[in-house]
């Protein structure tokens, strides 16, 4: 996940399939647990709205745009058999660190390393304004 707040997704996904339960289960797949994940989110007695060491399955800390993609790079150089889907904002795709990270591609080979299948979510905003995707047609 690269957007900094996209915890909400990856924590409503996680809570859908059942698996936040297993790990934290205050937060079970039922109306009580819900309503915890839901009322206690981006609290100091709940997730933080960014995906974190806590949040079951991640590897990366979020909450700073534009490493994502970085991430999902050096996740399949040396595991040939993985393909990572990274999805990430067109605000994050502004940052320089996501500019640098397209260059990555360069250094993955088929034969050796995995796959990264990026996935721009264009909503054409930033936390602040628009991009400069969401100024295009206007």
């Amino acid at each position: 996940m690269g957007p900094g707040h996209g915890a909400p997704v990856i924590l409503s996904s996680l809570w859908l399939e059942g698996s936040l339960g297993k790990f934290y289960p205050e937060h079970s797949r039922n109306k009580a647990g819900l309503e915890r994940l839901i009322t206690k989110f981006s609290t100091p007695s709940g997730f933080p709205s960014h995906i974190n060491a806590e949040t079951p399955g991640s590897i990366h800390e979020g909450g700073e745009l534009g490493y994502a993609l970085s991430v999902a790079f050096g996740a399949v150089m040396d595991k040939p058999d993985l393909v990572v889907a990274c999805v990430f904002g067109d605000g994050e795709s502004e940052s320089g660190p996501t500019a640098t990270a397209w260059h990555a591609a360069k250094y993955i080979d088929p034969a050796e390393s995995g796959e990264v299948l990026p996935i721009v979510h264009v909503n054409g905003f930033k936390i602040s304004e628009h991009t400069i995707y969401g100024c295009m047609d206007d």
